[in-house]
């Protein structure tokens, strides 16, 4: 988890850790090893180019990595919190913004809500290639078996849950680039299949400013919008799971979540932001 600026974990119940999903020692077929805490690691570090006071507010959230703040910023780590792997400010890292791909793309059509599993869908994917919508989504989002998609958004979007949000069929993969204001998931907002957060890439351009998770949503992924204001909030009483790795501005959670870093995604992600080799400068 990376930011420009401060990161604030004063939800209940916040942990992080990592494990590898190209490792069989590391992971379960892939996947985080939710019933095998042996085969998880602690490299699920938390870090900030900010440099001020409380850069990042650990509270009582459980740590198994590092935090790293920018030269002169501090960590404030409440009574019941750890960090793992200590403290440091030498983080210094330059997040690009993104641009949206150039070429020629497929227009994203509408259509009359298609039910499948008895949700109603209004967009479908089913050949690989690169799409485009002026507006947000206006629905459900349904990306066929093994179909490498990318889609371009330009409008804001809000998924529910219910009767809107984006199915990952299994084998399928999306790269999202949201070039609006504002991104909304809640609840079953993204249904990733194959479980492995290579396969949803979700990029925010400078336009993309605010980006939530919320309403008991798990998230399986990899973000990487470096000018949105990030907001986890889960609500209720059980504990929901962030599996992937995240870039954004600034990052507040207020909602029980636990942070589950994918080392794999340094060896076959994209060269954003979120891929960097040590968090330390040379």
């Amino acid at each position: 988890m990376a930011a420009e600026g401060q990161i604030d974990l004063a939800g209940n119940n916040v942990t992080t850790d990592s494990f590898d999903s190209g490792d069989p020692n590391f992971s379960d077929n892939g996947r985080y090893p939710m019933n095998n805490p042996l085969k998880r690691k602690k490299n699920g570090d938390v870090a900030t180019n900010a440099g001020l006071i409380n850069s990042i507010n650990v509270g009582n959230a459980k740590i198994n990595g590092k935090a790293m703040t920018g030269p002169n910023g501090t960590v404030r780590i409440g009574p019941n919190g750890y960090v793992s792997g200590g403290t440091n400010n030498d983080f210094n890292v330059v997040f690009p913004p993104v641009r949206v791909p150039s070429g020629s793309m497929w227009y994203l059509p509408t259509v009359s809500n298609v039910e499948i599993d008895g949700v109603p869908y209004s967009h479908f994917v089913l050949m690989s290639g690169t799409y485009y919508r002026d507006g947000g989504l206006a629905g459900s989002l349904y990306v066929g078996s093994n179909v490498q998609a990318t889609v371009v958004l330009r409008g804001s979007t809000k998924l529910s849950g219910n009767n809107d949000r984006i199915y990952l069929a299994p084998g399928a993969r999306l790269i999202l680039y949201v070039d609006a204001p504002t991104f909304s998931i809640k609840g079953q907002g993204v249904v990733n299949e194959s479980g492995q957060a290579i396969n949803f890439l979700y990029f925010g351009t400078p336009r993309n400013t605010t980006l939530s998770l919320g309403g008991n949503a798990s998230f399986t992924g990899a973000i990487y919008a470096p000018d949105a204001d990030f907001t986890l909030g889960g609500g209720g009483n059980d504990t929901y799971d962030f599996v992937g790795a995240s870039v954004t501005r600034t990052v507040k959670m207020n909602g029980h979540f636990n942070f589950h870093y994918d080392e794999h995604l340094r060896r076959i992600g994209p060269s954003r932001g979120f891929i960097v080799n040590s968090w330390r400068e040379l």
